[in-house]
């Protein structure tokens, strides 16, 4: 006889995740895609427009401003932490350092402190008058070097990269550390018979043994590089002035400031399916290689 109960019993078990991907992921999102379809204050009647903001979005130059700006904090958030986190975690994984798990915890410490906190901190490091960095060139002599770092908008948004390299080195280190640590030592004392030295070793064995390690930190990198990694670190230090706007923080601004719910909609639309594309494509670009 067919037991009813038996049948549901792995439904029961999934069932309180599914609900919550539904009410806390599937919900919200279609959500968004439908707030992007119509023109809405976020209080009021909604007026169907179809694909209306999203032809206004293109059309948008503060748009194009802060999409500049999101490439910009790709270069610090994601290439500089990938490229340096490689070449430093090779040199500690293959160099043997005393101390190397210590490095690697100090480097791992930023992941653990609040983006606010650290947006905080680094206001105060580059603070015009008082801050540490211009207090300390002043105080070796270099007092021309000293510049509003947070009050120009070609050094603004430098000055917020250089906290996401800080903050994303660490984890690409350990990251491509633990990678390294799976690699068999017997192919690199064949390499050093056959006379290879270490930017040779580190091209045809480290290298292409760490592509799954490559896409995972491209992948989470690019995604803190476009959506919330930068946003609360861009708050707490310039609150988006002087051109450090991303698209995350302008489309905030759109719908619960400026009270265009829709219009904000579509950006976030954008910007989900730009970090899909871009996502997708290391994926598919790190397994052909793999392949």
């Amino acid at each position: 006889m067919f037991d009813v109960g038996g049948a549901l019993t792995p439904y029961l078990y999934v069932g309180p995740t599914l609900l919550f991907v539904l009410l806390f992921l599937i919900f919200p999102l279609a959500s968004v895609v439908w707030y992007s379809l119509v023109s809405w204050s976020g209080l009021g009647k909604m007026v169907f427009i179809g694909l209306g903001n999203f032809v206004k979005l293109f059309q948008d130059e503060k748009f194009w401003a802060a999409f500049s700006t999101n490439l910009v904090y790709v270069l610090f958030f994601s290439f500089i932490p990938t490229v340096f986190g490689l070449l430093l975690a090779s040199l500690i994984g293959r160099s043997r350092i005393l101390g190397d798990r210590f490095f690697r915890a100090v480097l791992l410490m930023p992941q653990v402190i609040a983006s606010v906190a650290m947006g905080v901190i680094f206001g105060w490091i580059f603070a015009p008058g008082f801050g540490v960095l211009n207090s300390f060139l002043r105080a070796i002599g270099l007092e021309r070097l000293e510049r509003p770092w947070l009050g120009d908008v070609v050094l603004a948004p430098i000055a917020v990269g250089v906290v996401g390299t800080w903050l994303w080195l660490g984890f690409a280190v350990v990251i491509f550390g633990a990678g390294i640590q799976k690699i068999d030592e017997a192919l690199y004392d064949a390499a050093k018979i056959d006379g290879a030295g270490s930017w040779r070793q580190f091209t045809a064995i480290t290298f292409p043994a760490l592509r799954a390690e490559l896409v995972v930190v491209i992948v989470v990198t690019l995604i803190r590089a476009f959506g919330s990694g930068v946003f609360g670190i861009v708050v707490a230090i310039t609150s988006g002035g002087y051109k450090t706007t991303p698209l995350a923080l302008y489309a905030y601004r759109l719908a619960f400031v400026e009270s265009k719910m829709g219009y904000g909609s579509a950006v976030v639309i954008f910007l989900m399916a730009l970090i899909i594309i871009l996502s997708g494509v290391t994926y598919a670009v790190g397994e052909r290689r793999k392949g």
